[in-house]
């Protein structure tokens, strides 16, 4: 990630797989994006890429934290379309929200 975005690496590697509990799932998207997808938007294990780009799209971003929120949506967006890119066009593994939730 140095080499090729400039971005630093800390922390360790997230190699695991993660929980695909409804849950865990509504857990991440509340304190993520403030706001839960409706059943049609859900995807087992994994999170919707087109709801995603609704939600940064509709935020107003005229607050703090609804900035933040656009920015993590927006953030969630890269790591799908060029950090981890793959044939599904459509999602990206749920294991990844609990790191957007620290946003500092």
């Amino acid at each position: 990630m140095t080499y090729i975005l400039g971005l630093s690496v800390n922390g360790d590697p997230v190699t695991s797989r993660s929980s695909s509990s409804h849950q865990f799932l509504v857990e991440n998207y509340i304190a993520c994006f403030s706001q839960e997808p409706s059943p049609q938007d859900r995807v087992l294990g994994k999170v919707n890429l087109a709801w995603i780009w609704r939600c940064r799209d509709t935020e107003p971003c005229d607050t703090q934290e609804s900035v933040e929120r656009y920015v993590q949506a927006h953030i969630f967006c890269v790591l799908r379309t060029v950090v981890f890119p793959d044939k599904s066009t459509t999602s990206l593994n749920s294991k990844f929200l609990p790191l957007l939730q620290d946003f500092h």
